[in-house]
């Protein structure tokens, strides 16, 4: 059975990038922004990890990712984001709050697998 990802992320072409890359390991639920990943989460869906974008409309990935890091019921998700913002000040906060890992786009597509397969396989800590 493959893992589920929901991936936050409003951008079409890096949706369709994603979805190409992934597909063929993954189940993908994609939701536009952390609102719609909220509403998802609270029907009762449990992902096996969460790719988010930082900037995203309605709920941006960080304050999405605060709300479900301090929620007993979401809070052990691993959660990585892939976002174009590369300032280390926030990259460290992301981490510091618990984020398995953070990647700046443009990326690789073979750093994106090692990433999640480290996370999945349980390499990857705080």
């Amino acid at each position: 059975m493959k893992h589920t990802i929901l991936i936050i992320e409003d951008d079409e072409p890096m949706r369709y990038l994603l979805d190409v890359l992934l597909k063929k390991y993954y189940k993908l639920i994609f939701k536009n922004d952390g609102l719609a990943g909220m509403k998802w989460l609270s029907e009762g869906n449990i992902p096996s990890m969460i790719i988010s974008d930082f900037n995203t409309p309605k709920m941006n990935g960080y304050d999405f990712f605060k709300s479900i890091s301090q929620s007993g019921m979401f809070s052990e998700i691993p959660f990585v984001f892939v976002s174009c913002r590369t300032d280390e000040a926030f990259k460290n906060r992301c981490m510091k709050l618990g984020a398995k890992g953070y990647l700046e786009k443009p990326f690789d597509p073979e750093q994106l697998y090692e990433l999640l397969d480290g996370v999945f396989k349980g390499k990857i800590e705080q």
